[in-house]
């Protein structure tokens, strides 16, 4: 493929924007085709991937983004120091699982599948952008419907939910909320 304008210019969009760029902000921009846009993206991703480069352009959270190498994050946080972010605490994961797994879900659901509150935890996850109320369930005082957000996707690496790891069926027991009674 002949390197032209438009291959600069997406590079230095994914530069400038420093986020998640979807397809349709790459066309409103380009008036580009969309194969076209994929056909330079791949060309650049491949670019990227020589050794001699520090980052990379991945695709994630439906759009694309750069990002530092996975082999030199340590290094550049050390030399750099900067300080790893404050992990999520097990319970807090656990509530974000069954979120990320069962949207849209409500508080209600997950302190259901969990036999403990969960406010607290739905509380941080939305400080730190992970989740997001996605609407409203239709049902008796209509609960807040919470779902994952492109940070999330962003956080984790995965293009889309549909990228998340499928449960082991052996285990999945935990995040049904069928009750006993109606097995019988």
């Amino acid at each position: 493929m002949q390197i032209d304008k438009y291959s600069g210019l997406i590079e230095a969009m994914l530069f400038y924007e420093n986020e998640v760029i979807n397809m349709k902000t790459f066309k409103e921009k380009t008036d580009l085709s969309e194969e076209k846009i994929k056909e330079i993206l791949n060309h650049l991703m491949e670019k990227y991937n020589d050794p001699l480069h520090g980052i990379s352009i991945i695709e994630v959270a439906e759009g694309y983004t750069f990002q530092i190498k996975k082999e030199i994050v340590a290094d550049f946080k050390q030399m750099f120091q900067i300080k790893e972010k404050q992990k999520l605490s097990k319970t807090v994961m656990t509530v974000l699982s069954i979120i990320a797994y069962k949207q849209p879900i409500t508080k209600m659901e997950v302190e259901d599948i969990r036999g403990v509150s969960s406010d607290n935890a739905v509380r941080l996850l939305l400080e730190k952008n992970l989740i997001e109320i996605v609407g409203r369930k239709e049902a008796l005082g209509k609960p807040l419907l919470y779902g994952t957000s492109k940070d999330f996707l962003k956080h984790f690496n995965l293009k889309s939910i549909d990228d998340l790891p499928q449960i082991n069926e052996l285990k999945s027991d935990e995040f049904t909320l069928e009750m006993q009674e109606e097995e019988e």
